[in-house]
C-alpha cells in the first residue's frame, strides 16, 4: 500500500518545472500589456495634440478678417506629461489675403510638428445673414 500512495503525487523537479513555465507565461503577458498600456497612452497625446490643432484651425476660419492678426501667438495645452506647443503666424499676403501658418509640437519622443497652411480672404461684398 505504500508503494501506490508514492506515486500519487508530483516530485519536486515536477514542480520546479511547472513554476518556471508558469514565470515565463506571467512575464510575457506583464510584457505585452505594459506595451498596450504604452501605445493607448500615446494614442491618447497624439488625440490631444489633434484636438489643439483642429481647435486653431476652426478659429482661424471662423474669426473675422480684421481679427487674424491677433490670433498670432504660441499657447501650450498640459495633459499630465504630456505638453503640446501649438503656435499660430498671421502674414499679410496683400490688403484682401492674409496667410495662416498654425504649427503644432508637441514632446513625445520622436514626434514631429504638425504644420498647416491656409490663406483668408477679406469679403468682397456683404453676406447676407451675419
Amino acid at each position: 500500500m505504500t508503494a501506490a500512495l508514492a506515486s500519487c503525487g508530483f516530485t519536486l523537479v515536477e514542480i520546479m518545472l511547472a513554476v518556471v513555465i508558469f514565470s515565463m507565461v506571467i512575464l510575457s503577458l506583464v510584457g505585452l500589456s505594459f506595451r498596450v498600456a504604452k501605445f493607448g497612452t500615446r494614442a491618447a497625446d497624439q488625440a490631444l495634440g489633434m484636438a489643439t490643432m483642429l481647435a486653431k484651425v476652426d478659429r482661424a476660419a471662423t474669426v473675422a478678417f480684421d481679427s487674424l492678426p491677433g490670433l498670432a501667438r504660441c499657447d501650450t495645452t498640459v495633459s499630465g506629461a504630456y505638453r503640446v506647443l501649438g503656435c499660430t503666424a498671421v502674414t499679410a499676403v496683400g490688403p484682401r489675403i492674409d496667410s495662416i501658418q498654425i504649427i503644432v509640437v508637441s514632446n513625445l519622443p520622436a514626434a514631429r510638428p504638425d504644420t498647416i497652411n491656409m490663406q483668408r480672404s477679406r469679403d468682397r461684398r456683404p453676406v447676407p445673414l451675419r
